[in-house]
């Protein structure tokens, strides 16, 4: 009969998240404060000196397959100005290198296209050669299976058990009480796993060609609405005792279409991110190269790092980690998941949405005179406050251009909205798919402030 641990964990994969829809205490992104950190309640994964891992199908093996089943249920040239944003157009570079900084892949060229590797074509799909991978598993006894995947689950069924309490005692206080669900524990895997030891096909390293560090090419995406994954922020509660900190590394999802990096935060460590204070550890997060397509999962890669004094050798690794996004039917569902770590956790907002498409935002802005300027994009699923949608960009603007192009994901035949913050005056897009032009735009005020184009093309790419 299975422990009490082992029916909690068991009976929450078909709840849904509570997170999902209670109301959020924070203003400025719908953080809370740490629920966890005052109760002493979720219990924090262990980091590993390797990255963690993750596994996916059922397999023949006897022994693999009660632990992993346990753990997974198993499942059968241009005239507009714009051609230096598109890899499919004169003039762009798909083969820059990877940015060598000596620390074992902490920073890389944004969005360029490596070429080339070991993929092969099975009924259609990207399948993996086995011959290249990283997996570590060849250093561990077959012997240790069943322990190392046993001691995993436990550790998972933990963070869930603690979840859950952390809820009842929420959900407890009735519904006039406003404070927001604990992020729910993500599936992060140990430094190898059953399938890794086995030396088998189904091995998270080998489906996911975790080896290949290259960046996805951004030419690749569909034009018929499919499942898309769209990430609205990533926040960092770190324990470090003094402020400001730095912080670099990459985040980068590995999806169905192509199992190559695809980063939402990729910053070296002569550009890491200041972080003033620990209340505001919201990361900055860049444009995917492309959208992200979402079947039922995805791995995500993590390495993240505070930038010591002195040279690289000081800087302290914050996060070296490989997790899983397992959505299957919680299509349309806000998930606020947390990486857990022994030096701080990663907190994720994001949503699956079905029948999307990607959507290219492109602006250009003109201005005299230094203002601070925010823009944002808001459809339909991403939240119910628009100016809570994806941040495009945050900062200071001057000068005669600034260009930047953003890729979101979008529900198909759904208006995209563009919100334009600038000294406390807003201004909207509103753009629709098959309509040219926007549908509508804002009026001549916004011209005390500067001159601002906004442009979007909806699922510009087929890959079919």
């Amino acid at each position: 009969m299975a422990s009490t641990e082992e029916q909690v964990f068991l009976g929450s994969r078909n709840l849904p998240y509570p997170g999902a829809n209670h109301p959020d205490a924070c203003a400025d992104w719908d953080y809370p404060e740490d629920p966890g950190d005052g109760r002493k309640a979720v219990e924090a994964a262990e980091l590993h000196d390797q990255p963690a891992r993750m596994s996916t199908y059922s397999d023949p093996c006897e022994i693999a397959r009660r632990a992993l089943d346990l753990m997974f249920p198993r499942e059968e040239d241009s005239d507009d100005g714009w051609s230096t944003w598109s890899a499919r157009e004169e003039g762009s570079d798909d083969d820059d290198d990877e940015v060598d900084d000596g620390q074992g892949g902490k920073g890389v060229d944004d969005c360029s296209a490596h070429e080339g590797g070991d993929y092969e074509e099975y009924d259609g799909n990207i399948q993996v050669v086995p011959a290249k991978t990283n997996c570590p598993g060849e250093l561990y006894p077959k012997s240790e299976v069943e322990a190392i995947d046993r001691k995993w689950a436990d550790r998972f069924f933990k963070q869930i058990v603690e979840h859950a309490k952390l809820c009842d005692e929420i959900m407890a206080l009735g519904d006039d009480d406003d404070t927001p669900f604990p992020p729910s524990p993500m599936k992060v895997f140990p430094e190898a796993t059953g399938l890794c030891i086995l030396g088998l096909r189904t091995c998270h390293h080998r489906v996911y060609r975790t080896h290949d560090t290259s960046t996805t090419p951004s030419t690749l995406g569909y034009r018929e609405p499919s499942h898309m994954l769209q990430i609205f922020s990533m926040r960092l509660s770190s324990f470090e005792p003094t402020y400001p900190i730095s912080v670099y590394g990459i985040f980068a999802i590995r999806d169905y279409l192509d199992r190559r990096r695809n980063y939402v935060f990729n910053r070296p460590r002569d550009d890491a991110v200041t972080i003033e204070k620990q209340d505001s550890f919201v990361v900055p997060l860049c444009s995917p190269c492309r959208g992200m397509y979402v079947s039922d999962k995805a791995l995500v890669e993590v390495d993240l790092w505070v930038k010591k004094e002195g040279d690289e050798s000081d800087d302290k690794q914050l996060f070296s980690a490989y997790a899983e996004i397992d959505v299957r039917a919680e299509a349309n569902v806000m998930f606020y998941t947390r990486i857990s770590g022994d030096n701080c956790n990663l907190d994720l907002k994001f949503k699956v949405l079905s029948e999307s498409v990607e959507a290219v935002i492109q602006v250009y802005a003109k201005v005299d005179h230094p203002h601070h300027v925010r823009f944002t994009a808001f459809s339909t699923g991403y939240d119910d406050y628009p100016h809570r949608g994806v941040v495009l960009f945050d900062d200071k603007l001057f000068g005669d251009k600034k260009m930047f192009q953003h890729i979101v994901a979008v529900k198909a035949n759904e208006e995209l909205h563009v919100y334009l913050e600038v000294n406390g005056s807003v201004f909207q897009w509103t753009f629709q798919d098959e309509h040219v032009g926007a549908v509508t735009s804002p009026d001549d005020s916004i011209f005390e402030y500067g001159q601002f184009f906004v442009r979007v093309i909806f699922a510009p790419k087929d890959c079919q």
